[in-house]
């Protein structure tokens, strides 16, 4: 789907209220949600969550954005403006949804922020540059961002955004993205910073190879152990399946367990 607009703007907001609605129907928000947004700037998207769902979380970091945006929204009462930088927000413990145009330039560190909370959320809807969705869904290649979201989300492109629904014409496509949390995870959260760790570590690596890239973390023995069990050729980390990273993960993690190995830190 094309999300379309029909007058011209300014800047990197929307600020055709017809493509906001478009984009909250195409959701899964319902009326009992608290959603979070992130970075609403002058408020078009807020004010029409707030006639769709519970409560809105809304986090500002600028404060004279936040203040005007309070100013003007005085009188709707399930809104929250909280002026601060969404990267030091603590997110809430109980159940919550994400709807959000973040920054560009920092979707995938507010990303890699919500991955690493205790409590995700049911689901998230992000406006992004198509070249980052691609990285997260794993459309060309698997990714760092793709092996480490996938476990955790189902992750779909719902469709283009007309890059003239914006302030400042973006230069490449800009797309509206859906991360379902899984019911089950196929990473329990007890091992979730173990797994971020080893994955950024081996997609990290000055090495050829996925397995010449945890020569210093594991054994020559150990690896060919892995090599033989999981057949996996001298590929780059990037052409490992998803699931071979799991199983891979599963092996270091045992050897972990048991001490035949030193934790993999990343500072």
């Amino acid at each position: 789907m094309v999300y379309h607009n029909k007058s011209s703007l300014s800047q990197n907001f929307l600020k055709d209220r017809d493509i906001v609605r478009q984009l909250i129907d195409a959701s899964d928000l319902n009326t009992t949600d608290t959603v979070i947004e992130i970075g609403p700037g002058r408020g078009i998207i807020t004010t029409l969550l707030c006639g769709k769902v519970a409560k809105v979380l809304a986090i500002e970091k600028d404060e004279a954005l936040a203040n005007s945006l309070t100013k003007r929204t005085q009188n709707i009462t399930n809104l929250q403006i909280i002026n601060q930088d969404f990267l030091d927000y603590q997110l809430p413990e109980q159940n919550y949804k994400i709807f959000a145009n973040p920054p560009f330039a920092i979707t995938a560190e507010i990303l890699n922020k919500i991955l690493l909370t205790n409590n995700l959320p049911d689901s998230m809807f992000l406006i992004m540059q198509l070249e980052t969705a691609d990285k997260f869904m794993g459309a060309k290649f698997e990714s760092q961002s793709s092996i480490l979201f996938k476990p955790f989300f189902e992750i779909e492109n719902l469709g283009d955004i007309d890059r003239t629904s914006f302030t400042l014409k973006p230069q490449i496509k800009i797309v509206f993205v859906k991360f379902k949390k899984r019911e089950i995870p196929f990473i329990k959260d007890q091992d979730k910073l173990d797994f971020y760790n080893f994955v950024v570590y081996g997609f990290n690596q000055w090495s050829p190879t996925i397995l010449d890239a945890y020569k210093k973390v594991l054994t020559y023995t150990q690896l060919q152990t892995i090599k033989k069990f999981l057949k996996i050729g001298n590929i780059p980390p990037s052409q490992l399946s998803l699931d071979k990273w799991l199983l891979f993960f599963k092996a270091y993690k045992k050897l972990l367990n048991q001490n035949q190995v030193k934790p993999i830190t990343i500072s």
